[in-house]
């Protein structure tokens, strides 16, 4: 199973407003011929945080392609591993690359009041 060869979930892009985010991000998976494999995701939270209350989780079909290749995995098997993508971010396990997620901006200057 490769969920079990998940190892850190990191989220590296954040926009939106108050409690809603888009986000950008990528998890690693253990390999046997590489060190490991980095997969991009995209995703949208809603809660508070960036795990929130909820959080989905999508894939490219080239990164999918990409796990189905290097893992030899299923579909299913890429559904539950992103389930548990998922469940690391409600749970906060996730690292966020702060450096590279800038403050939110607010047009009419009243920081989302």
């Amino acid at each position: 199973m490769i969920v079990q060869d998940l190892e850190e979930v990191h989220v590296t892009h954040l926009e939106g407003l108050g409690s809603s985010y888009r986000m950008k991000g990528f998890f690693t998976l253990k390999v046997s011929n590489k060190d490991e494999l980095k997969i991009n995701f995209e995703g949208v939270a809603f809660g508070g945080n960036y795990g929130g209350h909820n959080v989905s989780v999508s894939l490219s079909d080239e990164e999918k392609e990409n796990i189905i290749r290097e893992k030899k995995s299923t579909e299913s098997e890429i559904e539950d591993l992103l389930s548990e993508v998922q469940r690391k971010m409600l749970n906060n396990e996730l690292i966020v690359d702060y450096e590279n997620i800038k403050p939110e901006e607010h047009a009419d200057g009243l920081a989302g009041i």
